[in-house]
């Protein structure tokens, strides 16, 4: 196995390694040991089947059944199916971690390119330790004991398409919200990151709502800085793995009239995380 760093803050490409079949725990702990060093892994050429793809992602840890808003593969419910096009504009051009409205956060999202539009369709990536390390020190201090809401954020738009504001009002009754400390420490590593998203943080405790909104908007932007992001440019095969805690990332809606077609998976809890005592 190759592990080849892409910036200096995250990122690694991995090569020399076959995904598919059985996969042994030494392989796994290592490639384990990577993620927790460099955030998002990129393999190429795998092309794994649904199966293949779901089998990778158990050896990290227990997976997620199906999505309350995208569509699961036929046969594979934990495999999720973003199928963007023209009929089906694509809706995650937004900064997030995934499903941070849940009070525990999934631990990894396995993605695979399976129709990849000739040009755009990028995904990046951005390192929240990095953003953490790099603001000025009076600013951590004042957000060391702040926590702000997490809830499904645009999901919204779909369920209004498909029910109105009763059927907005059903999902968020079962989706729920979360609140999370601004300032939050990886489980395995103990590194602080900043733990807010522009599509699911939506107010500052202990703030006024226009007093949450300028932090808010001031660290979306500075997470938004270049520095801090790694970019993936996707072929059919391509899979990315990535630690949802400490990153976000952001698909580039940028290939419309083509079509861009990717099966996810997500690891719910990481079973190399070490118990609480």
């Amino acid at each position: 196995m190759l592990v080849t760093p892409l910036t200096p803050v995250i990122g690694a490409e991995v090569s020399a390694v076959d995904l598919t079949g059985v996969l042994k725990p030494e392989l796994t702990d290592a490639l384990h040991q990577e993620l927790m060093k460099h955030h998002v892994l990129f393999f190429r050429e795998q092309n794994l089947t649904a199966q293949e793809l779901t089998d990778f992602a158990t050896n990290f840890g227990p997976i997620a059944g199906p999505h309350h808003t995208y569509p699961a593969l036929p046969g594979h419910p934990s495999v999720m199916v973003l199928d963007t096009n023209p009929d089906n504009p694509p809706d995650s051009a937004e900064w997030h971690s995934d499903l941070t409205f849940q009070p525990s956060s999934a631990f990894a999202s396995v993605l695979q390119g399976v129709i990849i539009p000739p040009v755009g369709g990028d995904t990046l990536w951005s390192s929240l330790f990095a953003v953490h390390d790099a603001l000025p020190s009076g600013l951590r201090r004042d957000l060391e004991d702040l926590s702000a809401v997490h809830d499904l954020g645009s999901f919204r738009n779909q369920a209004f398409a498909e029910g109105g504001s009763e059927k907005v009002d059903q999902l968020m009754a079962s989706v729920g919200s979360a609140a999370h400390p601004i300032i939050d420490h990886h489980p395995v590593t103990g590194r602080p990151f900043i733990n807010v998203n522009e599509t699911f943080t939506i107010h500052v405790l202990g703030m006024s709502r226009p007093e949450s909104h300028r932090l808010l908007t001031f660290l979306f932007d500075f997470i938004n800085r270049p520095q801090f992001h790694v970019r993936l440019r996707w072929h059919p095969g391509t899979i990315a793995l990535w630690d949802n805690r400490g990153s976000q990332h952001y698909a580039v809606d940028d290939y419309l009239p083509h079509r861009r077609v990717m099966h996810r998976v997500v690891v719910t809890a990481d079973q190399r995380q070490p118990s609480k005592s």
